[in-house]
């Protein structure tokens, strides 16, 4: 009996000088609270273990502020005209008070935001201007709809993926600009549209495209 007693003495004293042992052990981890990995095992922190959470969201990637009108966490876009475009330049919603389709005049609100050339114009009962109340360009509308639109001599460098949406135009001028490139979604005009681009800055490739009724000459740096 006595025996068993000292073994069984051995024992947790040999078990509670293992525990000691083991407390003075270094664990690395991340000790910050906030972190998405803090561990409350660790005791000695490592800042570089620390995972945190982006701006604006959880450590299980949900949204913790506002969305903005272009679904973006935390941010600050507004869909003037809810139109579903986040933007801060929309004119109208359908047809405008005026009697144009919006769709039309988005485009040529395009061209103007996208082109340095005539960043300060603004667009009238259809027809554009500069703030010095010249004209720039010349348009023609049918019924609401932009049929003929000239942008020629006007140093434009890019015309808007949104120039497919002139459903109803029949002549394009784009000529002696500065153009390098053309959107795909030019083709996607009628096809009884004629399109000029000629003297402008663009390669060959799209001198193949058979949208275009005039492609040459161009100025094309390789």
């Amino acid at each position: 009996m006595i025996r068993i007693i000292y073994i069984l003495s051995l024992l947790t004293f040999i078990f509670i000088g293992c525990e000691d042992l083991f407390k003075n052990d270094t664990t690395y981890g991340c000790t910050d609270e906030s972190a998405c990995n803090y561990s409350s095992l660790a005791n000695t922190s490592d800042p570089d273990l620390c995972i945190y959470p982006l701006d604006n969201f959880d450590c299980n990637d949900d949204c913790v502020a506002e969305i903005d009108d272009c679904g973006i966490c935390g941010g600050n876009g507004v869909d003037v005209d809810l139109d579903s475009v986040c933007d801060d330049i929309d004119p109208c919603i359908g047809v405008s008070n005026d009697g144009y389709y919006c769709s039309d005049i988005h485009v040529i609100f395009d061209f103007i935001y996208y082109n340095s050339s005539i960043d300060s114009s603004f667009v009238l009962n259809g027809n554009i201007y500069s703030y010095s109340d010249e004209d720039i360009g010349i348009t023609n509308w049918e019924d609401g709809r932009l049929t003929y639109l000239s942008l020629a001599n006007l140093d434009l460098d890019s015309v808007p993926s949104s120039i497919e949406n002139l459903s109803a135009l029949q002549t394009l001028f784009l000529n002696n600009n500065n153009l390098d490139s053309l959107p795909l979604s030019l083709c996607n005009l009628p096809a009884s549209c004629d399109i000029y681009v000629q003297d402008n800055n663009l390669c060959a490739e799209y001198g193949e495209w058979s949208c275009i009724n005039q492609f040459n000459p161009q100025d094309c740096q390789e």
